[in-house]
């Protein structure tokens, strides 16, 4: 938890330098900004997959190239990777921050994983909130 918080501000004081420091509307040029998101595969049946698990990825579309490129979850963009139980139920699978699903022994189901990329970005004279959320579905035999 201390090695994000100290991520995190080290993250913060750059974007407050990069932006008092800029002298010119040329910097809102510079940043490279994530659009959009997809999730591969976008749906996936566990027992197809080596062992029940499911590495899923997310590529994300950019303004600027390289663009699309994988999105990774590091600075500049956090986030990660979660599921959610379709209709309530408890959740049949667990994923790593890397994207590795894999389900529960004896659990059955369908789960939505979620990939979630927020960052804060300087632009121009002030600070832009990024986040785009993509979605995939895992079914668990």
């Amino acid at each position: 938890m201390t090695k994000y918080r100290i991520l995190g501000a080290i993250f913060l004081v750059a974007v407050a330098l990069q932006t008092l420091g800029c002298g010119s509307g040329s910097m809102s040029n510079s940043n490279r900004v994530l659009q959009s998101m997809t999730i591969s595969p976008a749906s996936a049946d566990a027992q197809n997959f080596a062992n029940g698990r499911v590495q899923f990825m997310a590529t994300g579309t950019f303004n600027k190239a390289p663009s699309p490129q994988q999105v990774t979850f590091q600075p500049p963009y956090a986030g990660g990777w979660s599921l959610m139980a379709n209709g309530g139920a408890s959740l049949p699978a667990t994923i790593s921050p890397t994207g590795l699903a894999e389900c529960v022994p004896g659990a059955s189901g369908a789960v939505t994983v979620q990939a979630l990329a927020s960052a804060n970005a300087a632009m121009g004279t002030g600070a832009t909130g990024v986040a785009v959320r993509s979605t995939a579905t895992l079914t668990c035999p």
